[in-house]
């Protein structure tokens, strides 16, 4: 059937946008309804995903959250399909993944799908939920707010905000938005504030739907490999149902609002937020900036927030953070894409005795800077050649910058569609900047900067707000026990009860097997071509494969370098070196948190000349978008250290030069080693402000060894190492020992026999892919001598302690005052291999549980317990991990879990087949989206060949496997690996929690049989951890 031609012969949807990107291989299309004003925009990009982004403009002038409660509700049912959990559960069988994110001005709901045929199953019931929710008073009581039958303040969305709701960032960017935006809903938090989630009524979030959710104020984004007659087949019947444009326009949200201008006069403002610790503030700039629709404009002040805060070389980290002593640990920003682009730059950690005057500071710096004479003319091309790399990379890559640009003109583009074409087709902004003269780009700093005034807002931490917060919640808990008495906390527990019920209504089985299941077979993974070169013995060579003659073609005769390339097209290309950190002598581990700093030191050239570390990095953006020397690999393998470029293809040479210089040639500068320790042990009270920081602090402590490298870079367990080195090299004799050091651990790590070349490239684009090693191999061979045996990989297998290996009996808790949500981890021990029955069970039990609309997910999600609860497996740390994130009762989660895993493991719930296939799906998805483009399926590759060494057809072998997992197989994995977690002689538990929530946590677990070890986070920089008995560490 021709689908194409019905469509357009019958369709309401016309063409207004029709055009090919000069950039990147993606081709744009733009409809809109004549009927209802539905606006539709596909772009075309090769994919095996295909990504929905269905976007509604959200404008309010409260904090009620009335955005944010949709954003959630609408996966509570509709009219047509009124049953909570049928749009994911239908996802989860067509290899698709939903979710949304609000906005101050959009919310925007999301469909990820592995190939077309499950994507075009699941639109029309998506837009069915998004435009007809059903709303009902038991799902916004669940979802929303409720309280418990303690009294306690549950709810997923009120979680949710609560977890962010008194941190520093979230009260400096709504006193912010408050402050600047007085007209529009620009400024209001659409999350809504706690406060008005407690009484907010379902009625004012119909009403809010009924007003803002129309055709005519939606748009449907769609990217990927899409047949287009099926879509506009599908779109034209979705169209059909809906209401038709009103007699009267309706006003579009913030465009046909009044407009804030911006501050004639500077506003700055001082704001409180919890903490024990007092010693380091946030400090934030605020500006109304340019309009968001100019394009060139608004890329030149984004250039101009880059030359401020980018990199170690920007102008506020040269005179504020890279100094001797530091007035803040970082500086960014982020704009606002509203009408008038929001302008923030923050500082971070800026000592509370020297916020007052700090921002004084910043304020004429930029004042004296602002300058034709003073500014850095060649640094800010360079920073606009570096930004127009760095997107035509991630246009390469993905239709992301696309997809943004296309919800930016649903809200604020002309009404006829055209604005598409011209701020997408072609990057004329980059090409006007780089005719900018050092006059013009003074003219815009001065216009947008120093005549435009800023919001400041300085944030510091208050231990009388915490404490005043703390009795006030308590007050509030026992006020409410005591007015609702045994009976009315009674009533609450049935009131929750029915509402869960009402919402957990079954889904009919007619209506999910009406819907069918695409098949998986028809969904295209990217291919790349792998060669293994040099030492690489892990993969065998095509020898069919012309890529694979013409680049081992290139290869030298007794090539001494273990290279492992992934040939992909492409303009760019990546480097990736991988040491092991084995090597390191154990007692010198520590030292090489100094070493990751590895670009920020100046460098010796050959003729004996010093470059400075500021003209090292300019050089190196100069040659490549990114440059970064790290542990780990993608996040696994956290023995490894990686040194990692992204080179556009035609600097290849150049980046292996550079290999040689960055790894051998730079120098330990004691001033700069000074700002490293410094700003390391200044990053304290914020790292102790985070529940997950610090819980995954507390888990690197007792989980692993001294030999351990991810403990070793731990900055919470080794800030007395730091405070001890500091005092160290303020003699010469102590610098000269630690220099020492340093070079023994150079000469320890940088060894070709410790290297492992993942290389990433079009070979057609590089000439010599292989022989431009040489000279590399060379220069280090005359350093270091011919290579030895290569060094096997290091696993972190082998650096697990005691504890790390039994997983048994203990429970860790770390209490965070600087957070308001409880984190957990309950881990217990699995098999370490990757490629086993048992392996591939673990994977699809894990997806089971925890797939959206799952058991977890049904259990504590949806009932407002918490706003995450996973499962998942780490093979490498031999370990299977419940989790639960930003949970409002740790105590209840555990209960639900363990509830739900034992009620599958023993038969008293079934394992049926729509709840497989989704678990199918999940994992077929999850391979799919982590191979979305050339270089994600390239990094897989490699990862399976040569690090997990499960081999090169792992993806195809895990979909054949656990397709043919059977119920048996799932019972039996559950009894043998899942019933343990939650068992205390066979797990160990991490948590992280408000000190308020301490002694309860504390009893429930002791009480169920883990011995319990309490750490308690002092306020004090020189004495942070306070360890008590339950039990000492």
């Amino acid at each position: 059937m021709n689908y194409l031609r019905r469509a357009m012969q019958t369709s309401f949807f016309k063409l207004e946008s029709n055009f090919k990107l000069d950039y990147a291989p993606c081709s744009v299309k733009k409809w809109r309804s004549s009927r209802t004003g539905l606006e539709l925009t596909l772009i075309s990009q090769k994919s095996p995903i295909v990504n929905g982004y269905f976007a509604v403009g959200t404008e309010i002038l409260d904090d009620s959250g009335c955005p944010h409660t949709l954003e959630h509700l609408v996966f509570m049912g509709s009219k047509k399909y009124p049953y909570k959990g049928l749009l994911d559960l239908l996802g989860n069988m067509a290899f698709s993944v939903t979710n949304a994110w609000t906005a101050t001005d959009q919310t925007v709901y999301t469909l990820t799908t592995a190939g077309w045929d499950g994507f075009r199953m699941l639109l029309p019931v998506y837009l069915d939920h998004i435009l007809y929710p059903k709303i009902t008073d038991a799902a916004c009581y669940t979802e929303v707010y409720h309280l418990d039958g303690e009294a306690k303040d549950k709810g997923v969305v009120y979680s949710e905000m609560q977890a962010i709701e008194n941190q520093p960032s979230f009260i400096q960017g709504l006193t912010a938005q408050r402050t600047l935006y007085k007209k529009s809903g620009y400024k209001s938090e659409t999350g809504g504030l706690t406060k008005n989630l407690r009484i907010l009524k379902n009625d004012e979030i119909r009403k809010y739907h009924s007003e803002n959710y129309r055709p005519d104020n939606l748009c449907i984004i769609i990217s990927g490999s899409v047949d287009e007659g099926e879509l506009l087949d599908v779109m034209t019947r979705v169209d059909s149902e809906l209401d038709s444009l009103p007699a009267v326009p309706r006003k579009r949200p913030f465009l046909d609002s009044p407009h804030d201008e911006p501050l004639t006069t500077l506003v700055k403002k001082t704001v409180e937020f919890p903490d024990e610790d007092e010693s380091s503030s946030e400090v934030q700039f605020s500006w109304i900036g340019p309009d968001g629709r100019d394009l060139v404009m608004d890329q030149a002040v984004d250039i101009l927030c880059k030359y401020f805060t980018s990199t170690a070389v920007s102008l506020f980290s040269q005179h504020f953070i890279e100094v001797d002593e530091p007035l803040a640990t970082s500086s960014d920003f982020y704009s606002d894409s509203f009408l008038k682009t929001g302008i923030n730059i923050q500082f971070s950690n800026v000592p509370t005795n020297e916020a007052d005057t700090f921002p004084e500071k910043v304020l004429k710096l930029m004042n004296d800077h602002c300058d034709s004479k003073k500014l850095d003319f060649k640094r800010l091309r360079d920073l606009v050649e570096q930004s127009r790399r760095k997107y035509l990379f991630s246009s390469e890559k993905s239709p992301d910058s696309a997809i943004n640009m296309a919800i930016f003109e649903a809200l604020y583009g002309n009404a006829d569609g055209s604005s598409l074409e011209q701020w997408l087709k072609d990057l004329h902004e980059y090409d006007k900047l780089l005719t900018w003269s050092v006059d013009k780009w003074a003219q815009t700093y001065k216009k947008y900067f120093l005549n435009n005034k800023p919001c400041i807002v300085v944030a510091k931490p208050s231990a009388k707000l915490y404490s005043k917060l703390k009795q006030e919640n308590e007050k509030l808990i026992g006020d409410r026990r005591a007015k609702l008495g045994k009976n009315g906390l009674k009533d609450l527990e049935r009131k929750l009860q029915e509402a869960e019920a009402e919402n957990e209504k079954p889904v009919p089985k007619k209506i999910i097997d009406k819907f069918g299941q695409p098949n998986p077979s028809k969904i295209e993974f990217i291919k790349t071509t792998p060669i293994a070169a040099g030492l690489n013995k892990d993969l065998v060579n095509d020898s069919s494969s012309s890529v694979v003659q013409d680049i081992l073609g290139d290869q030298p005769a007794n090539f001494p370098l273990y290279v492992h390339m992934e040939n992909i097209e492409s303009n760019f290309a990546i480097i990736n070196i991988l040491f092991s950190s084995e090597v390191i002598d154990k007692k010198y581990l520590p030292y090489s948190n100094i070493l990751r700093n590895l670009l920020s030191f100046p460098l010796r050239n050959d003729d004996g000349t010093l470059t400075p570390y500021d003209e090292l990095i300019k050089q190196i953006n100069q040659d490549m978008l990114g440059c970064v020397f790290s542990s780990s690999f993608q996040g696994s393998f956290a023995e490894l250290f990686s040194l990692k470029m992204t080179i556009p293809a035609e600097n290849y040479v150049k980046a292996i030069d550079w290999c040689y210089k960055l790894l051998f040639k730079t120098e330990f500068d004691k001033k700069r080693i000074l700002i490293t320790l410094r700003n390391a042990i200044n990053r304290l009270p914020e790292v102790k402000r985070s529940g997950t920081v610090m819980l995954g602090s507390l888990m690197n402590k007792v989980l692993f060894t001294d030999r351990s490298l991810r403990k070793a870079n731990d900055v919470y367990q080794n800030q007395q190492f730091f405070r001890d080195l500091l005092k160290q090299i303020e003699t010469d004799e102590g610098f000269e020992k630690l220099v020492s050091i340093l070079e023994k651990v150079r000469s320890q790590m940088f060894d070709l026999a410790n290297m492992r070349v993942f290389v990433v490239l079009d070979h057609t684009k590089i000439e010599h892919p292989l022989s431009s090693w040489e000279s590399f191999i060379k220069k280090v061979e005359e350093k270091k001598g011919l290579p030895g045996k290569l060094v096997p990989l290091p696993l972190t297998s082998n650096v697990l302690s005691l504890d790390g290996l039994n997983k048994e009996k203990k429970c860790f808790i770390v209490t965070t005052p600087g957070s308001d949500s409880s984190y957990m981890y309950l881990q217990t021990k699995v098999p370490f291999e990757y490629d086993s029955k048992d392996a591939f069970k673990i994977i699809l039990g894990a997806e089971f549980f925890q797939c959206v609309e799952g058991p977890f997910w049904k259990a504590i999600r949806g009932t407002g317990l918490a706003y995450g609860a996973n499962m998942y497996k780490n093979f490498e740390t031999g370990q299977l991990t419940f989790s639960i994130y930003r949970g409002v009762d740790t105590q209840k989660c555990y209960e639900a879990a363990k509830k739900v895993v034992s009620d599958y493991s023993n038969g008293v719930l079934a394992i049926n087949d729509e709840m497989k296939r989704a678990a199918v799906s999940s994992v077929v998805n999850m391979l799919t989206n982590g191979q979305s483009n050339y270089f994600e399926a390239a990094t897989a590759e490699f990862f399976n060949i040569n690090l997990s060494r499960r081999g090169q057809d792992y993806s195809k072998r895990l979909m054949n496997e656990i397709s043919s997992i059977s119920t048996d197989d799932l019972l039996y994995i559950f009894n043998k690996y899942f019933i343990p977690v939650f068992d205390p002689s066979r797990s160990i538990c991490f948590i992280s929690c408000n000190p308020a929530q301490e002694e309860s946590t504390t009893k429930y677990f002791k009480n169920i049989g883990y011995k319990v070890f309490v750490e308690h986070v002092s306020p004090s920089d020189e004495d942070n951890v306070d360890v008590t008995e339950e039990s000492k560490l």
